[in-house]
């Protein structure tokens, strides 16, 4: 909402998507935002997941480590043509990492109707 502390929920949100690669019960995986603030958060939201360290979840330095198996790589790639064939836009990410070894992905944000089947 437009009152909202939009520190507290960009940095929340940063850490509550990216920080378990999504491979969590508790992980962030949709966003909704007011309409009046949206452009500014999600503009703040994509700089942010282009500076997050990927790597070994071992180094304390690792935001966002690898999936857990090629097939939820498979899920990742088939989710992202989903939601772009259903007017999804990609704001950021949405590749897979094929310069580290083991299943890494690209943290991604994507803009789409909520009513979209994928969502």
């Amino acid at each position: 909402m437009p009152d909202a502390d939009m520190d507290l929920a960009f940095k929340g949100s940063v850490f509550a998507a990216v920080g378990t690669a999504g491979q969590r019960c508790t992980t962030l995986r949709r966003l909704v935002v007011h309409d009046s603030v949206f452009d500014k958060f999600a503009k703040r939201m994509a700089a942010a997941y282009k500076t997050v360290k990927i790597g070994d979840p071992l180094d304390p330095d690792t935001l966002m480590g690898p999936l857990h198996s090629k097939k939820q790589v498979q899920t990742f790639v088939d989710c992202i043509a989903a939601a772009k064939k259903q007017g999804g836009r990609v704001l950021t990410g949405g590749e897979v990492i094929d310069t580290l070894p083991g299943n890494y992905v690209q943290p991604t944000i994507i803009e789409i109707d909520a009513n979209a089947p994928v969502v």
